[in-house]
């Protein structure tokens, strides 16, 4: 009896010492992860001068498939006589 409760005790404990070993190794991971990622600055989006355009409805029609796209994040048209200018705003 005394064997088997010896058994059950080192079992457990050994159950204990991975399941709370395994929790700091995932916490530690997690926290250098953050601080890896605080260590990185995300640059700022700009705006870029892309093309000129005859019409101001193929202006915009560029613009929203370049949104659609996912290749900017924004547009605008405006007018740069003689032509209407597309700007499109980058990440």
């Amino acid at each position: 009896m005394r064997r088997r409760l010896a058994k059950v005790a080192s079992t457990l404990l050994a159950a204990l010492f991975l399941t709370s070993g395994g929790a700091f190794l995932a916490t530690a991971s997690a926290q250098a992860e953050t601080a890896h990622r605080a260590d990185v600055v995300a640059p700022a989006a700009v705006w870029v001068d892309y093309k000129n355009y005859a019409t101001y409805e193929a202006c915009r029609q560029q613009g929203r498939e370049m949104l659609g796209g996912g290749v900017v994040i924004a547009y605008e048209c405006s007018w740069d006589s003689p032509y209407w200018l597309l700007r499109v705003r980058i990440e």
